[in-house]
């Protein structure tokens, strides 16, 4: 069956179903903005068309798949890039399968039962990578990933891979950077809705300024931009972001973000997520789009250019390649996947000392590292910085960025988009050699080359600091309350996690040169809201 559409420019609705009942040669589609041979996809007719051809790979944007044969035969398809995606499960002598895992979830078919391997790696990552999920039996389809279910069980395979990694030596920079340009340009045209209203994030970053930048000369209607401030006190990037507003002559909205609105909307927000993320943007992103969404059907965002175009969020995960000896005693066999972990600056490090003891004991023959060593044993990439770029574009990308923006918008009536995850994009930084996306000190070298004339040099120049989030404040202060009932009254007596540890991570006394009290403290209140909402 296909869900109705709640949004105001959705062009169909979520996918929900179950085989057998699903039956024979239907088809349900979720998409935005989707092209083929040049072409927009706008319809089931379309798609249709598309699956009897077999040319699912060749399509472009957002977009999931479900569809059967003559005989009943399920498929489940999910974009290259992870823009949209379903959740399958098999029971009841079938297969139960949605757009959101509260959709298999709502069957009652399946069990609700935590995941624990899941749980240590959204402590570990602060969100679920790869195929499994927060709930025991409940899967995810890969990003560019076509699932199979017939009479001889369940196969799977890819539809879409990178192109292999470049040769150093024979660059063309003036024609990566004319190539880079015009895949921008038109990743950001085919996102505009024609003649209406539309509103852009603007951190004040590279990546965010010219994605407005590009709209603006690029539109034929009204571009706002929206940016947030957590108020006096907390560093932000508001001069950045109303010196590219400036720059571009659009209006320069700002969305005041308090600790009462952050907590008066948890809830609500992580109950419109699959697997909880414990990114602490995540709230004001949804109060942002809300916000948005009285002036605008279509939010433009810049998420991705760290991702394919080699960030600073790679550089701690480069150098933990570089220098080994740093490793904490015991990481053993596993210790370039112990460093790489590490240096996401989660809860890695903590897991021995925070899970109860019989969660430890059940994890003990599923060690993270394995699965972390699958992709940094990758043979497709010679060097690391190529090998991230694949790593966060699978797994951040599809399983955090891209999932948190859609669910999170979604309620407010407002379709995401993401110009720099787009397909000709990605598929364009993956043919730039790594010393084009990492130029010594200089990130995103080749991508800021490419927009050179868009933007003050300033922003061009400037160091790339983050829209950080006043959480250590704010769990010190006005949310000190709220954190201590969620963790010591709420998650406490689920029997997870030490109750010690749990009591010294409120009262700031972990202990350790960074002990990151605040982004610990949200990613448990997140996974408390989460286990609370979505899996109870």
């Amino acid at each position: 069956m296909l869900a109705p559409a709640p949004l105001r420019r959705r062009a169909v609705g979520r996918i929900a179903g179950a085989s057998p009942s699903f039956g024979a040669n239907a088809l349900a589609a979720d998409w935005d903005c989707c092209w083929l041979d040049g072409r927009a996809v706008t319809g089931l007719d379309d798609w249709r068309r598309i699956v009897q051809a077999g040319r699912m790979a060749d399509v472009s944007g957002a977009w999931a798949l479900a569809w059967t044969d003559a005989a009943g035969a399920l498929r489940l398809a999910r974009d290259a890039i992870g823009e949209r995606t379903l959740y399958y499960a098999r029971a009841g002598g079938g297969v139960v399968f949605g757009s959101t895992l509260g959709a298999v979830l709502d069957s009652g078919l399946v069990r609700r039962w935590l995941h624990l391997p899941a749980l240590a790696a959204y402590l570990s990552w602060a969100y679920v990578p790869g195929e499994d999920t927060m709930v025991a039996g409940v899967n995810e389809v890969l990003p560019g990933e076509l699932v199979e279910f017939d009479a001889d069980g369940l196969r799977r395979s890819r539809l879409w891979n990178p192109p292999p990694e470049p040769d150093e030596s024979g660059a063309d920079e003036t024609a990566l950077t004319a190539r880079l340009r015009a895949a921008l340009e038109t990743a950001v045209r085919r996102r505009l809705p024609v003649g209406e209203p539309v509103a852009a994030t603007l951190s004040g970053g590279i990546d965010s300024s010219l994605v407005v930048a590009l709209a603006r000369k690029l539109h034929d209607g009204p571009v706002a931009a929206y940016s947030v401030s957590f108020g006096e006190g907390p560093p932000n990037e508001l001069a950045w972001s109303a010196l590219v507003a400036r720059h571009c002559g659009v209006p320069h909205r700002i969305v005041e973000i308090t600790p009462r609105a952050v907590l008066e909307d948890l809830d609500d927000t992580i109950a419109q997520l699959s697997d909880p993320i414990g990114d602490p943007l995540t709230v004001p992103n949804a109060l942002l789009f809300r916000a948005a969404a009285d002036e605008a059907g279509v939010v433009l965002n810049g998420e991705g250019g760290d991702t394919c175009f080699g960030g600073p969020k790679n550089l701690p995960m480069v150098l933990a390649s570089l220098f080994e000896g740093t490793l904490a005693a015991g990481d053993g066999a596993f210790a370039h996947e112990a460093n790489y972990l590490r240096a996401h600056q989660k809860c890695y490090d903590d897991l021995a000392e925070m899970l109860a003891p019989d969660v430890r004991s059940a994890l003990r023959d599923q060690p993270l590292e394995r699965f972390v060593a699958r992709d940094l044993a990758d043979p497709r990439w010679r060097t690391m910085v190529q090998r991230l770029q694949w790593i966060n574009l699978a797994r951040k990308g599809g399983h955090h960025i891209l999932h948190k923006v859609d669910e999170v918008s979604a309620p407010c009536g407002v379709l995401s988009r993401a110009p720099l995850f787009d397909r000709d994009v990605v598929e364009c930084a993956f043919a730039i050699p790594p010393q084009l996306k990492l130029r010594g000190a200089v990130e995103k070298y080749l991508l800021k080359q490419a927009v050179t004339d868009l933007l003050p040099r300033e922003i061009l120049e400037r160091p790339k600091s983050g829209m950080l989030v006043p959480v250590e404040g704010w769990f010190r202060g006005p949310l000190a309350a709220a954190a201590r009932e969620r963790l010591l009254d709420g998650l406490a007596p689920r029997g997870l996690f030490d109750r010690a540890w749990l009591e010294r991570l409120v009262a700031g006394k972990l202990g350790g040169l960074r002990p990151r009290h605040g982004v610990k403290i949200w990613l448990l209140v997140t996974l408390e809201a989460w286990l609370r909402r979505v899996l109870d």
